[in-house]
């Protein structure tokens, strides 16, 4: 079986001659979307958008985990209510509405556009790097654009795809969010004819974009095998392709976070994007730059912004101009 998603390909499924699942060609999915009990038990295939290593499954799932790690606040749902996970002395700390609240507000956040100054210079470096962006293969995995069709901009909470100690639709009411609704904060996707398209750049896959095991760009650790043992300190140079929606405003780069500046993140992709990272670095000093510059272009737009492409002033911008 061949897989593919939005026009973007994931390998191909088999079964071996026992009825069991062979997943060895399957590309660019999780570990813990391809496991499988048996015969009578495919695997799941489902895209872990969340985390670099994409372990994460849903909004949700990545909220309880974030306050855990990086707060120190324990919710109910997933530890237990009445429960000190810590030991700080306090329970109850977050509730399921809690939760519910800060889900529900990151999944209605406005979408990041454009900022593309006047300088008459600058727009023609961000249109000559837009088309160098696809010319030498970077646009392969960060995909400019993925649709969205069949009323899949509907936002629900809890969503089927929540796993165990994480709310889930059968525990309550659902709740639904349009997030192309022009009463939510702007700027927002609108529907044509059915689709919404999302300028993500990204493909959602898992990419090796590292040299081998000495590069410093793998990670110790494979979040994608915790709970499996010495597997999990393998080692993982497999890496969510980074949405680059956004990307000009929101430094440090990288998988990491351990470069400044977008440059050392572009001469540090390695494996399979070796050959683009090669093709970058023949371009002469204006192309290259203009490559940068038209990443830069790529922002969270000011708050207030109603267009989702603008000028430095956050006035409605057309792109690509008209005039060239």
């Amino acid at each position: 079986m061949i897989l593919a998603a939005k026009g973007i390909p994931f390998g191909i499924l088999s079964r071996e001659d026992d009825g069991s699942w062979d997943v060895s060609q399957v590309t660019g999915i999780s570990a813990r979307s391809l496991t499988s009990s048996g015969p009578d038990d495919p695997p799941d295939l489902i895209i872990r958008p969340f985390h670099q290593s994409g372990t994460v499954i849903s909004l949700r799932e990545f909220t309880n985990g974030a306050f855990n790690h990086h707060h120190g606040m324990q919710a109910g749902e997933r530890f237990g209510d009445d429960v000190d996970a810590d030991g700080d002395g306090v329970v109850n700390e977050l509730n399921r509405a809690d939760i519910s609240a800060v889900v529900l507000y990151q999944a209605t956040l406005p979408v990041p556009g454009r900022v593309i100054p006047n300088d008459p210079l600058v727009e023609q470096a961000i249109l000559d790097g837009e088309r160098l962006f696809t010319q030498i293969g970077c646009a392969a995995c960060h995909a400019p654009s993925l649709a969205l069709e069949d009323d899949a901009w509907i936002f629900t909470e809890p969503n089927p795809f929540n796993p165990a100690l994480n709310l889930r639709p059968e525990d309550t009411e659902i709740l639904s969010v349009d997030l192309t609704d022009p009463a939510l904060p702007g700027p927002r996707p609108a529907a044509h004819n059915g689709q919404v398209t999302i300028a993500l750049y990204t493909d959602f896959k898992l990419h090796d974009i590292t040299s081998g095991a000495d590069d410093p760009n793998t990670e110790p650790l494979d979040l994608n095998r915790a709970g499996e043992g010495d597997q999990l300190f393998e080692g993982n140079s497999l890496f969510l392709t980074a949405r680059l929606w956004g990307v000009g405003n929101q430094p440090p780069y990288f998988h990491h976070g351990k470069f400044t500046t977008l440059r050392q993140a572009i001469l540090a992709h390695a494996g399979e994007a070796r050959l683009s990272r090669q093709r970058f670095e023949a371009l002469d000093d204006w192309e290259r730059d203009a490559v940068v510059e038209f990443l830069k272009s790529l922002q969270v737009l000011p708050p207030g912004s109603t267009h989702l492409v603008v000028d430095e002033e956050g006035n409605a911008k057309v792109w690509p101009p008209t005039r060239r």
